[in-house]
């Protein structure tokens, strides 16, 4: 199949085969950049309540990293009072979410966007072997509907061999900034309660 597809990048589909190339492979830097940024990004949720609860025990503020948890963490702990603590986390977390989604959802697009590559190749591919049955040469009709037949063929199966994993990506992705959202949303709460005992001692 691979050197089916590769030889199709010359002839009627080399416009649709290209175009989806560029498609993958913008779809690839997205998976390595979101890839490394989730990776940089991951904390131990309950360790970094904890440091935090020690530090606002202790009276002091504690020392933390630049992760969207962290950052939200931060952002609470220098209030006494728990509902100011929460409006300011609320704030933060609004950044520290937009930051963990950003072009997540360019997988789905890139998904549809490369279907509809692939569906466009077909039908231009089944235009090429119905012009075929037209009033020419029996050697020319069977070349022509080959021809056509490969456009439509080749152009379908890269599509989807591009749109398949771009979507399963996608989900992947989604799946593990709702994990760290939740995260995030537990241990302000957390934090809040914390600081309501506190002024309540």
């Amino acid at each position: 199949m691979l050197s089916y597809l590769l030889a199709s990048f010359s002839g009627p589909a080399a416009l649709f085969m290209y175009s989806l190339l560029a498609v993958m492979a913008f779809a690839v830097a997205v998976v390595i950049e979101r890839s490394l940024v989730l990776w940089r990004t991951r904390c131990d949720a309950d360790a970094v309540v904890a440091r935090v609860e020690a530090g606002i025990g202790g009276g002091s503020a504690p020392a933390l990293g630049d992760t969207p948890l962290e950052l939200v963490l931060g952002a609470g702990s220098r209030w006494t009072d728990p509902e100011l603590a929460w409006e300011a986390m609320a704030g933060a977390s609004v950044a520290a979410e937009q930051r963990l989604r950003r072009r997540v959802s360019y997988l789905s697009t890139i998904a549809s966007v490369a279907t509809m590559i692939g569906l466009f190749g077909t039908v231009y591919g089944l235009i090429l072997a119905f012009g075929a049955l037209g009033d020419v040469a029996g050697a020319e009709r069977a070349a022509a509907l080959s021809e056509g037949s490969s456009t439509a063929m080749a152009s379908t199966a890269f599509g989807l061999l591009v749109a398949i994993p771009a979507l399963a990506a996608h989900a992947f992705f989604d799946a593990t900034v709702r994990d760290r959202l939740a995260d995030i949303e537990r241990a302000a709460s957390r934090l809040v309660l914390t600081l309501k005992a506190r002024a309540r001692a």
